[in-house]
């Protein structure tokens, strides 16, 4: 669920790919870099990366060292080798002259590294896309040409999710989607204060609208996209698609005031909130108070407390200086973060009838740690209410749930989901509700139905991998 982020055309292009990064800061804390392109010196490229909040990695000396008028930057939420720093993007090849940034997953990867690179030990399935990419560009010329018929091979090639960003030795940027569209790329323009210009290419509209941009465009899915360094456009499909981009994108993980295939988030939520209160209507459950759960699932309580003409109330209290627990390593990580996360306010929750509304639930840590929070706070009832339907199959596309056996609503039903909890009842949004509300003809839905866009049959070997990266990478515990 990585940031990406490219720019061409100015001088201020590494700030403008900073700036950007802060902006797709909750797709990724593991690390961030970006690459710059200066044509004024030998070899070209100016690479800076570090684990960490990209606020973090990054300081004013850094744009003093980033010269150039193209730049690529990535912010990294990590699914294989979480504290590797060696595997922090953007990934650079010298040689080839390509600096690139990967969102994504590749299901065959390891399988694919094997056919193709079996002399080298290959870490990254983003490194496997960039030495795909240089075998066919071997002794060519970076043009758009070219460029776009070495995608075309990689497309042939890779299985998954793949949304790819590249910077050329040449000062020129790139772009491609895979055939599903699975993760999200945009493309934008504008012309700068100092009239240069600009285009821009990110994972979500919210970095391309803060920094100024206009006419934002989806890169189609199977789409590729040349911007020269001269500023000119080429777009061409490389391959026939059949788009089925991730529901857990609205649901989750992208900003609320981003948009996506021309449905903004924040609809997109609203709507699952009234759908919600549908089925709480039927269901004949009566309730006091609605509570979300901060962040992300704030505007599906509030259209849920409108429906049913009930109070909305913020009484789960975030700590902003804790960063998002999902993406977490570790069940113990993620439980003792919730603890520090969130605060009840008690005397509120004492003798309600309480509907507390979260966007999803996934492994069960969060929702567990709320539910005893709040009856500790005194609460009459509890009913966990969520506005994404039951996770209970893998996923092989970037999300970090590749076990099915750590996923609460696994082999479970909504009754023994609620007793594990500790809840009174758990309410989940219905799949045909779900595409009602996110209005799209097609989506990915594996991990809710276990029917998948792309095959993943190799997608075992990402569950076993991760499992070995815990094993290597004991749970730090902190004081505080």
């Amino acid at each position: 669920m990585c940031g990406l982020i490219a720019v061409s055309g100015t001088v201020d292009s590494a700030f403008e790919v900073f700036v950007g990064l802060a902006n797709l800061q909750h797709r990724g804390q593991d690390g961030a870099g970006i690459v710059s392109v200066d044509d004024k010196r030998t070899g070209g490229f100016h690479l800076q990366k570090g684990s960490g909040l990209v606020e973090n990695v990054f300081s004013e000396r850094t744009f003093k060292n980033l010269k150039g008028t193209a730049a690529v930057g990535h912010s990294r939420y990590a699914t294989i080798g979480r504290d590797d720093p060696n595997l922090l993007q953007p990934f650079l090849d010298y040689q080839l002259g390509i600096g690139l940034g990967h969102n994504g997953n590749i299901v065959n990867f390891y399988a694919l590294k094997q056919e193709q690179f079996p002399e080298l030990k290959l870490q990254s399935d983003s490194d496997l896309i960039l030495r795909i990419l240089g075998k066919g560009l071997e002794n060519k010329e970076l043009n758009a040409e070219n460029i776009f018929a070495s995608i075309r091979q990689c497309m042939d090639l890779l299985v998954g999710s793949y949304s790819v960003v590249c910077v050329t030795k040449n000062g020129d940027i790139f772009g491609f989607r895979d055939p599903h569209g699975i993760r999200p790329l945009v493309f934008g323009t504008k012309v700068n204060e100092a009239g240069e210009n600009v285009r821009a290419l990110a994972s979500e509209t919210v970095a391309l609208d803060f920094l100024g941009y206009e006419n934002l465009v989806e890169v189609a899915a199977g789409e590729g996209i040349f911007v020269g360094r001269d500023g000119t456009v080429e777009r061409k499909m490389l391959k026939e698609n059949s788009p089925a981009p991730c529901m857990f994108e609205w649901v989750y993980f992208a900003r609320v005031e981003s948009e996506l295939t021309g449905i903004t988030v924040y609809d997109a939520r609203f709507r699952l909130g009234v759908l919600l209160a549908e089925r709480i209507r039927e269901e004949k459950i009566e309730a006091d108070i609605v509570v979300p759960v901060p962040e992300t699932s704030r505007i599906s309580a509030v259209a849920l407390a409108e429906t049913l003409g009930l109070p909305f109330r913020e009484l789960l209290i975030k700590n902003r200086y804790i960063n998002r627990t999902f993406i977490l390593d570790g069940q113990e990580s993620r439980q003792e973060a919730v603890r520090r996360k969130l605060f009840p306010i008690a005397s509120e929750f004492a003798g309600k009838r309480c509907l507390i509304v979260d966007d999803s639930i996934v492994r069960g840590n969060t929702a567990k740690q709320i539910v005893k929070l709040v009856r500790q706070a005194g609460a009459r009832e509890v009913i966990l209410v969520s506005s994404c339907p039951q996770i209970a199959h893998p996923c092989y596309y970037g999300i970090d749930f590749p076990n099915p056996e750590e996923l609460v609503a696994n082999s479970r039903s909504d009754v023994q989901i609620a007793e594990e909890l500790g809840a009174d009842r758990v309410v989940f949004q219905s799949i045909e509700g779900l595409k009602i509300a996110l209005k799209q003809p097609s989506l990915c839905t594996g991990c809710l139905t276990g029917t998948y866009p792309t095959s993943v049959l190799a997608g075992k070997g990402f569950s076993d991998m991760r499992e070995k990266d815990r094993e290597l990478t004991p749970v730090k515990k902190k004081n505080c």
